[in-house]
């Protein structure tokens, strides 16, 4: 067994190299440009470009995910606790994925001006909380509202995105959070199903749980509550 992982690691090491080298190299050309060619080009192109260089970031993401995914057979996610305002990181999210929103021509609304000092892995709270906003992001319907919420009840912090998508059925919504599973079918898109799979893993391993609910007039609501220390 121990050899069997060993390859298998070996394997996926290299695979994830193999596909990180091209990746990173797009990223810093597409960089680059931006910088030394913004004042020559279009607003229009400069912003064709940042949707690409947007893409890119988001495949460098999905391998990263994979990587994750596949140590996760064989490991138990190792959680470092800290103390940080889950506000302020809410927010950054929200600006790295502005590109995106202005795309599919969306308004996001997250008010909340106070600060929430949460105790949890900040990084893998990040992972949760970017794969449940681009997905939010990316199935909502066009010229819509995407609506960020946060509170706290009986010792609890909850995390809720609100869209409009079309409605899931409660077989495929039962399913969801499970590997390779995915309802990219409703949207005409195409997707694995890592990202909430790796999300429902890290909120476990805090002790929480997922939310997802649909409703039949197109509302989707997805998130996550883990305990308050």
């Amino acid at each position: 067994m121990a050899k069997l992982k060993e390859k298998k690691d070996e394997y996926v090491a290299k695979i994830v190299h193999d596909l990180k080298t091209p990746i990173y190299a797009q990223i810093s050309a597409l960089q680059s440009f931006l910088t030394t060619a913004s004042e020559k080009i279009s607003q229009e192109e400069q912003d064709l470009i940042k949707l690409t260089l947007n893409s890119c970031n988001y495949l460098n993401k999905l391998v990263e995910i994979f990587n994750s995914v596949n140590k996760l057979n064989f490991e138990t996610i190792k959680l470092n606790y800290e103390k940080f305002d889950i506000v302020e990181l809410i927010n950054s999210l929200i600006y790295e994925l502005n590109i995106l929103i202005k795309y599919y021509e969306l308004n996001i609304t997250f008010d909340c001006s106070r600060k929430i000092i949460i105790n949890a892995d900040k990084l893998q709270i990040k992972r949760v909380i970017e794969n449940l906003l681009s997905n939010s992001i990316n199935y909502a319907f066009k010229k819509s509202t995407v609506e960020i919420n946060l509170t706290t009840q009986k010792n609890q912090f909850i995390f809720e995105i609100t869209n409009k998508s079309p409605y899931i059925e409660p077989e495929i919504l039962k399913e969801i959070f499970k590997k390779y599973k995915t309802h990219s079918s409703l949207y005409n898109k195409n997707g694995v199903g890592l990202g909430l799979y790796l999300s429902k893993e890290i909120i476990n391993a805090h002790l929480g749980s997922m939310i997802a609910k649909s409703y039949e007039n197109n509302t989707n609501i997805f998130g996550f509550r883990i305990p308050i220390d």
